[in-house]
């Protein structure tokens, strides 16, 4: 048996049981404590649920993301999100806990793991994606950094795993603007990986009514053709509840 197909088998079974039991699990978990609290103590608010989308243009293309924010207990909340861009889908899943919070600043640490499919076929998962994501409020100053890779040479062994980088801080002008910097990186992994895109400019994120943001993102590409002006950038639009 071809050991790629085999192994891309047991990752597909492996990982539809972890979420079946999960899911089982977390049902099971929830209706035991809300008999519990039933029991104990009068009906009490729960911790609200928070959520995101966004939309982006770049050159990967138009691409949607939307997740959300479960909030358990000290500050710590399970996060998930989905990213789909054409046939490409990423289901990701991790914990957010703070390392730092105070009445002047907080940052937030979010480790996750992330699994991609391929629609176009019916082969299973193609990649995986470990990542963090790193948040830093701080009065009118906020910082953003999320690294992440993509391990897909599990499922393919003639493909390149690699690691991207987005770092930017931005300074609120006022209630509707925030501007700075930000930093892009993509490094290719292993004996053909390379570094394949660095490039760093700068950033304006516009408050677009409440909870929603338009971020514009112009910047230098490093590792531009001869024959391009290296021009880069990002546009994305975030709406949060």
């Amino acid at each position: 048996m071809n050991t790629y197909s085999f192994f891309k088998r047991t990752v597909v079974a492996f990982l539809v049981c972890v979420m079946s039991l999960g899911t089982f699990s977390t049902v099971y978990a929830d209706a035991h404590e809300a008999e519990e609290a039933m029991e104990e103590k009068p009906m009490e608010e729960k911790p609200k649920i928070t959520g995101w989308f966004q939309i982006d243009v770049d050159s990967l293309g138009t691409y949607f993301l939307v997740g959300a924010s479960h909030p358990l207990s000290g500050g710590i909340s399970f996060d998930s999100n989905i990213y789909v861009n054409d046939h490409l889908g990423e289901f990701d899943m991790g914990i957010s806990f703070p390392v730092i919070a105070n009445d002047s600043m907080a940052l937030l640490l979010t480790p996750m793991l992330g699994v991609g499919f391929n629609y176009t076929s019916p082969d299973g998962p193609y990649a995986l994606y470990p990542q963090i994501f790193a948040i830093l409020p701080a009065g009118k100053i906020f910082g953003f950094h999320w690294t992440i890779s993509t391990i897909s040479s599990i499922f393919d062994d003639q493909s390149i795993n690699e690691l991207y980088n987005r770092t930017y801080i931005t300074y609120a002008l006022n209630d509707t603007i925030a501007i700075g910097p930000q930093f892009e990186s993509v490094l290719g992994l292993g004996e053909n990986g390379a570094l394949w895109a660095l490039n760093f400019g700068g950033r304006v994120n516009i408050g677009y009514g409440e909870n929603n943001t338009l971020g514009l993102y112009v910047g230098y590409e490093t590792k531009k053709g001869e024959d391009e002006t290296g021009l880069t950038g990002r546009m994305n639009f975030t709406r949060r509840w």
